[in-house]
């Protein structure tokens, strides 16, 4: 029993928290999407001009705005990853 090798469990908040506050630094990859995707969702927002803001607002929110589309049944892969991310 003196070759026997034991494992410490850590919590996933510490594994994620940066390592400066004693964590591994790893990132929580969800949380990360997530911020991508609202990123997307920022720049459709202050960029209407762009050729994505201009097809997704004629596709899913002619008359109204990304802050306030809603997601129909239909709806695109990325535009309802977008709207996730915009909340």
């Amino acid at each position: 029993t003196s070759g026997e090798q034991k494992v410490h469990w850590v919590s996933w908040e510490k594994m994620c928290a940066p390592k400066r506050e004693g964590g591994l630094g790893f990132r929580d990859l969800q949380a990360f999407n997530q911020a991508l995707l609202a990123k997307q969702a920022w720049r459709i927002l202050t960029s209407p001009s762009s050729l994505v803001a201009r097809v997704l607002k004629a596709r899913y929110f002619r008359d109204s705005s990304i802050l306030t589309a809603t997601c129909p049944s239909n709806a695109s892969y990325t535009f309802r990853s977008i709207l996730h991310g915009r909340d």
